[in-house]
């Protein structure tokens, strides 16, 4: 996932199979991607995750990177 790490301070939406979660990329490294200003959306609304979201790439299936 080494390029994630081009990714920081841009808006993704990271999926798994368990949630959809929108945010910015802090930073990434070989074990897990950290996402600020995240909301979940994989419901009808999406709903703000407070902190920081440590994602493990191993859970992750892709990356939508969100048009600025």
């Amino acid at each position: 996932m080494r390029e994630l790490k081009t990714l920081t301070g841009r808006t993704v939406i990271v999926v798994t199979a368990e949630t959809a979660l929108e945010g910015v990329v802090e930073s990434a490294t070989r074990t897990c991607v950290t996402l600020v200003d995240a909301r979940a959306v994989d419901g009808p609304t999406p709903v703000p995750v407070d902190g920081s979201v440590l994602v493990p790439t191993s859970r992750i299936a892709y990356v939508q990177v969100v048009p600025a």
